[in-house]
């Protein structure tokens, strides 16, 4: 009998299994696709190939540990810690800096597959009527946006913010629908962890309490006991928001004491005031307007006009949730609208605020005008509202006319601000625009050229994806949306095969001299290193990181002239560029030179 019950249980057991698989096929297949293309290319990754960004993210990590690294991290700008919270065990558990390097990969590929997992719950509470199947697919053309699968190659903290979103997007849901001190906490807690992650994450801040004080608002009458818990929740968010600044003085105090003022505030947002006192004249409006014009020409051409759709779907739902408040009849999903809409509302004014003047004539910067790091993570939640509104709009084809309507003026102020540009915008980021990135080269010698291939580009994808509407629409097929995942996917891999795996033979070559730099210190434990920066690229960084307990001192060059002899010591290991103007009197001096990749390491037996 017990055996009999037994079998029944593991038929039972391998019933429930078969059911679960079946029930969730297509997130699995994202999952697995998800996986394959990280392992397509990370054997071939060996380090950081955006600086001195991902540098930044790994120096508290450091600190944490008891490693110096404050030298070499003076070289750039202050970048946050949040990230740099979860690369602690990693630094902890692995010594190896290109196997430290790939466990962090490894890991944002976890957040990538926990968010379509997390994305696909939110989706089925906001569409109850869809097929399961359709919305899963959805979501995993969402989560594998090229952008995101970029990032998760790299060690940027936008991996984590992509995930960090979507996770609030889901807990904010949790609490809408059963209140509660513990779930309350849980969203507060993590607000203020992305802000400590990126402090532009303050638009999601501002996007989380205005809709809890909304939702409070709401249930004043019904739920008084609750509203007072609600109220102390927001103290301690705005209390746990003060704290962060106490945290990122103490950062700058240990890893930051010798960068100017001036360096910090690019990314500290101290310098907020001035660049909000720029736009409030006519000048800075023209900017503005011409900023905001290459932002959300942006956010079209990336997705292929998608955005534009989820734009309008989330704003009609919350437009017609904030009516819904006056008569007290608002549900849950109401409320989670809302924020969606206020997130996607303050984080482009946030990008738009900061990077104010990226159109104006003397600016360089191509990526700070058509601009997607500041945006790309909320854009996965619009691409799910957006192909949610398209497949059961009524107004879809409309749609798809005046979203080439709205492509044409657009297109127009971007093309006359780069041509109109001193320099015609030369200078170009790619990993800040990955969503028009396919044309890009380094250096980029003709920016007029590409733009009007990506803009070509993107238009005739934007045509295709809406040919793959109107066939799900028209022979009632949502499945067939999975050919927008096959662009997508392609649109992927070419962006980290163009700009992370063909340039990692130069990065294993500077890793490498982190462990000449090993060896030659346990042979010679007594002396001194010294690396003299001359400007650019601080390739020493990967130095730092693959001989993580080495303290390296600068020397900084790029201004000022320095007496070479000074440091031509034999107790002295020196580092410097490869192509140097003293190149002739340090390899005279000493007897042992490693040139490898960008570096060249000169010492004495």
């Amino acid at each position: 009998m017990i055996k009999k019950s037994l079998d029944n249980s593991k038929e039972q057991s391998h019933k429930d299994c078969f059911l679960l698989y079946k029930n969730n096929i297509y997130l699995i297949l994202g999952m697995g696709i998800a996986i394959a293309i990280c392992m397509y290319g990370i054997l071939g990754i060996f380090g950081f190939s955006a600086f001195p960004d991902e540098f930044g993210y790994w120096s508290p990590a450091a600190a944490i540990l008891g490693y110096d690294w404050s030298e070499i991290t003076g070289l750039g700008s202050y970048y946050s810690y949040g990230y740099s919270a979860l690369l602690v065990p990693i630094l902890l558990l692995f010594h190896n800096a290109i196997i430290t390097y790939r466990a962090a990969i490894i890991l944002n590929l976890l957040l990538q597959c926990l968010s379509m997992v997390l994305l696909f719950l939110v989706a089925k509470e906001l569409y109850p009527d869809d097929d399961r199947h359709s919305t899963a697919i959805i979501c995993v053309i969402a989560v594998l946006y090229p952008a995101w699968m970029f990032y998760v190659q790299t060690t940027m903290a936008e991996a984590l913010l992509y995930f960090g979103l979507i996770l609030s997007i889901y807990l904010m849901l949790r609490f809408l629908k059963k209140p509660g001190v513990l779930n309350g906490i849980l969203f507060a807690v993590l607000l203020i962890y992305l802000y400590m992650v990126h402090m532009r994450c303050v638009g999601t801040i501002a996007a989380g309490l205005l809709t809890i004080i909304l939702w409070a608002i709401a249930q004043r009458k019904t739920q008084e006991k609750k509203n007072r818990k609600v109220w102390i929740l927001l103290l301690l968010a705005i209390a746990l928001f003060a704290g962060t600044f106490i945290l990122k003085d103490k950062i700058i105090q240990v890893l930051y004491h010798r960068t100017s003022d001036e360096v910090l505030s690019w990314n500290d947002y101290s310098s907020i005031i001035g660049r909000v006192k720029n736009i409030i004249s006519l000048k800075g409006l023209e900017y503005l307007l011409k900023d905001f014009c290459g932002k959300v020409l942006y956010m079209g051409l990336s997705t292929f006009g998608i955005a534009y759709f989820g734009i309008t779907g989330c704003a009609r739902k919350a437009f017609r949730s904030m009516k819904r408040l006056k008569t007290r009849q608002t549900s849950y999903t109401d409320f989670l609208c809302i924020y969606i809409f206020f997130i996607v509302i303050f984080q482009f004014l946030v990008a738009l605020i900061y990077l104010n003047g990226a159109s104006a004539p003397t600016a360089d910067r191509l990526d700070n005008f058509l601009h997607g790091r500041y945006i790309d993570f909320f854009l996965p939640i619009l691409i799910v509202t957006g192909i949610e509104e398209m497949l059961h709009g009524e107004k879809t084809y409309l749609g798809m006319v005046v979203t080439f309507i709205i492509y044409l003026p657009l297109i127009f102020v971007a093309y006359r601000v780069i041509t109109g540009n001193d320099v015609l915008m030369r200078n170009a980021h790619c990993f800040t625009m990955i969503g028009m990135s396919f044309f890009l080269e380094k250096p980029l010698p003709d920016p007029v050229s590409y733009f009007v291939k990506q803009v070509l580009f993107s238009s005739g994808l934007t045509l295709l994806v809406d040919i793959v509407i109107i066939l799900c629409r028209s022979l009632k097929q949502k499945m067939f949306v999975a050919l927008v995942l096959v662009i997508q996917v392609l649109l992927g891999v070419k962006a980290c095969t163009q700009f992370i795996f063909l340039n990692q033979s130069y990065i294993y070559e500077d890793i490498m001299v982190g462990d000449v730099l090993n060896d030659v210190l346990a042979q010679y434990p007594d002396k001194k290193v010294v690396h003299i920066y001359e400007g650019g690229v601080p390739y020493i960084q990967l130095v730092q990181f693959g001989s993580r307990a080495t303290e390296i001192s600068v020397i900084d060059a790029e201004y000022t002239d320095i007496d070479i002899n000074q440091y031509l010591d034999d107790d002295t290991i020196l580092i410097t560029s490869e192509c140097q103007d003293y190149a002739d009197q340090v390899y005279e001096f000493y007897e042992e030179n490693w040139i490898l990749g960008h570096l060249r390491l000169n010492y004495n037996q």
